[in-house]
């Protein structure tokens, strides 16, 4: 059965159909789930074109996951397709421009190069603050309010779920602490907690976690790796 999103907007040669299925699944799942580069962008990129603006509306939340799992985007690879001109384009810039606002609203984090994207287009689209409704160039109107709201619910999941698993770790605290301080420093073992209890990261701490310590993290969440570990130490 297709998903909503796959019924708006088809599935196109480049597999989009793979990646958009991942998409109610990573936003109920608070972005936990492995999403690639490509998958983020294929994302973003069709729910710019989707007629549906409950869909839309999802936009920062998805930017939301890509900056939570260390995906960064960049001018070539959101743009490249189109002409400067084209619709589809200036939908994109719009949502990634109101996106921007929304995540240093709800001081969510965002992917870390996004202003710099979005400077080399801001001036084009001085009024898009004025009023409550984003107009796409597809004639779809999206609400500002139901953007900051989807984004809201998503990042009330995220610290809900994380919240759990923290609590679900305190039991084997002192274990815990133990394996960490045999595969982190000092100071990488710190933004881990940080992390984990919500604490806010100064630029460099959250630089230098999506850099270096996130990496280790997803070395060890690996599947082929633990199956490694496991066969290595029985």
């Amino acid at each position: 059965m297709k998903s909503r999103l796959e019924t708006n907007v088809g599935e196109n040669k480049n597999g989009s159909g793979i990646a958009l299925e991942v998409l109610d699944s990573l936003l109920s799942d608070s972005g936990q789930k492995k999403i690639s580069a490509e998958q983020a962008l294929v994302i973003l990129d069709a729910l710019a074109g989707a007629d549906d603006p409950s869909m839309v509306a999802r936009f920062p939340a998805v930017l939301a996951i890509c900056a939570r799992k260390g995906i960064e985007l960049n001018n070539q690879d959101l743009f490249s397709r189109y002409w400067e001109s084209s619709p589809k384009r200036q939908n994109l810039e719009k949502l990634l421009l109101i996106s921007a606002w929304l995540l240093k609203l709800e001081n969510i984090e965002a992917p870390k190069n996004i202003d710099k994207i979005t400077d080399s287009f801001k001036r084009k689209y001085t009024d898009l603050f004025s009023g409550e409704i984003c107009r796409l160039s597809n004639g779809i109107q999206i609400s500002t309010k139901d953007m900051h709201q989807t984004l809201q619910a998503y990042a009330s999941n995220y610290n809900t779920m994380t919240s759990r698993k923290t609590e679900t770790l305190q039991p084997e605290s002192a274990k815990l602490h133990t394996y960490l301080n045999r595969l982190f420093s000092p100071k990488q073992k710190e933004l881990v907690f940080k992390k984990l209890n919500q604490e806010s990261f100064t630029k460099t701490e959250r630089e230098y976690y999506s850099r270096v310590v996130r990496k280790k993290l997803e070395a060890i969440a690996d599947d082929e790796v633990r199956r490694i570990a496991e066969t290595l130490t029985t």
